[in-house]
């Protein structure tokens, strides 16, 4: 699991019971004010004007209501697999973990064959917390105190990481609550205008407008959100890459171009799965283990490897693997000190997050 210390702390349930809020406020008042009256069931009496039942009216009220809890349905669905999905951990097993093996030099240099991210030594990304090497893309939460798998980022609103497993069903979750606000305040105004301009109780027209204001600002700060995670996936780059600048193609100084970005079609492949037919669904998600990654340079790492830091790659790459002492590649120490500064982003080098 993602989780190595206890999560449910009431620290990490204010995030959530506040989204939960949000959620269900807007969810019940558009419900109970625009929904309910729309359907007939419930509208207040207004002094000289007689109520008549209007076929258009409930009509539209049935079309609103289906469309509306289909998208509040996939929003709740995609909230609870973003919350209870494990997004990914490093195996539990000799290959990554130096102290399950019995010969440690062989097993660390098929560890260094497997990974495109290594220090400017040549050795492998080695986590000092976690106690294992990382693969590519893997990063160590300090909030669950593990090394999380192709880690975007940790989101306290869903009190877990967003990581190779679960970055669909996050993805999925900002596009429904951005789908749902947008429905809601376009819809709404009906009844916005209705309260505005004809006799009302001053309750009635609070909690409309309040309703309205309320999704209105959500949507917005959605749709930002989602603009930048739709960016990120179409750069085949996380969040933590891009913040970092841990995105620099190998042997660069400086540039742009992730090292994972292939196509846009298959980056989005990446995240929401192979079939486009259920990338909207909240459910088959990226095939793979998450520890490796097709790159730019070829179809996958086992055909072309690079090396982040000194640019090697190819047989170069394979010739400096032999060429690194056993001491570089042995387990390395929790206590040793910083190595020298070099123009390669913290998290490449593994000595930043660690």
């Amino acid at each position: 699991m993602g989780f190595k210390c206890q999560r449910w702390t009431l620290a990490n349930l204010l995030p959530v019971f506040f989204v939960f809020w949000i959620i269900g406020s807007i969810w019940g008042l558009y419900v109970t004010l625009h929904l309910m009256y729309l359907l007939q069931i419930w509208r207040p009496a207004q002094p000289g004007v007689k109520l008549e039942f209007s076929e258009s009216m409930w009509q539209r009220g049935v079309l609103e209501t289906c469309i509306s809890q289909f998208l509040t349905l996939m929003l709740a669905i995609c909230f609870w697999m973003a919350i209870s999905t494990d997004p990914g951990s490093v195996p539990e097993d000799s290959e990554w973990m130096p102290g399950r093996r019995s010969d440690a030099r062989d097993e660390d240099y098929a560890t260094h064959t497997r990974t495109s991210e290594v220090k400017h030594t040549g050795a492998p990304r080695y986590c000092k917390w976690c106690e294992c090497y990382k693969p590519d893309r893997c990063h160590h939460c300090r909030v669950c105190r593990s090394c999380i798998l192709r880690m975007d980022h940790h989101c306290p609103w869903i009190a877990n990481c967003v990581g190779f497993r679960n970055h669909k069903y996050f993805l999925l979750l900002v596009f429904y609550s951005l789908s749902c606000c947008v429905f809601i305040s376009c819809t709404m105004t009906e009844s916005l205008h209705r309260v505005l301009f004809e006799e009302t109780t001053f309750p009635r027209r609070f909690l409309v407008v309040f309703g309205v204001t309320l999704s209105v600002m959500m949507g917005v700060l959605l749709m930002l959100f989602f603009m930048l995670h739709i960016w990120l996936v179409w750069r085949a780059t996380t969040t933590i890459e891009f913040c970092e600048k841990a995105y620099k193609r190998a042997g660069a100084d400086s540039g742009t171009v992730s090292l994972y970005d292939t196509t846009p079609y298959e980056n989005i492949k990446a995240v929401l799965g192979h079939n486009p037919l259920f990338w909207l669904v909240p459910c088959a998600g990226p095939e793979g283990d998450g520890l490796q990654f097709a790159t730019n340079d070829g179809d996958d790492k086992s055909s072309s490897k690079s090396d982040v830091g000194d640019g090697r790659s190819g047989s170069s790459r394979s010739a400096s693997c032999s060429s690194v002492p056993s001491s570089a590649v042995a387990r390395p120490k929790a206590n040793s000190g910083n190595s020298e500064a070099s123009g390669i982003p913290p998290e490449v080098t593994g000595q930043g997050r660690d």
